[in-house]
């Protein structure tokens, strides 16, 4: 009994406490307006160059960040350090009309908010031809008689 407390204490304080770094769960709102998918995610604390923001070609929103504090505290040890040394992980699949390479982000009071714009939409060439068609065919109505005018 004796035996496992000591090396339980040994492996916490040689292994778990450099690996360990808390994960934020944070909060998220993703929105989509007429021009943009926009996402806000609460992330108090962290600095504005602290974040990792990419769209991969599978059309992805990849968020993340790490906020560490590498002070060391004089003449103690710290046994649980978790209040500064914090990470975080959010994934958001977007649609594929999405402008990938314009992607915007400001961070202000605590909050992170990601822009990405959408891609414009062509204009279907279909509809302009079946048009077309519906004109040459009243044309050639009109020229047989057929069209009743």
């Amino acid at each position: 009994m004796l035996l496992m407390p000591m090396f339980r204490d040994e492996f916490e304080d040689s292994f778990l406490d450099r690996i360990h770094a808390p994960c934020v769960q944070s909060r998220a709102d993703l929105l989509e307006t007429a021009g943009a998918y926009v996402i806000k995610v609460d992330l108090p604390g962290f600095e504005k160059d602290q974040f990792d923001i990419e769209v991969g070609p599978d059309h992805v929103l990849r968020l993340s960040g790490k906020q560490s504090e590498e002070k060391e505290t004089e003449g103690g040890k710290y046994h649980v350090r978790e209040r500064r040394q914090v990470q975080f992980s959010r994934s958001f699949r977007l649609p594929q009309d999405i402008k990938q390479h314009e992607v915007g982000a400001a961070y202000e009071n605590g909050v992170l908010t990601v822009t990405v714009p959408k891609a414009e939409k062509a204009a279907a060439p279909i509809i302009f031809m079946l048009f077309m068609q519906m004109k040459i065919n009243q044309n050639i109505m009109k020229d047989t008689g057929i069209y009743g005018v």
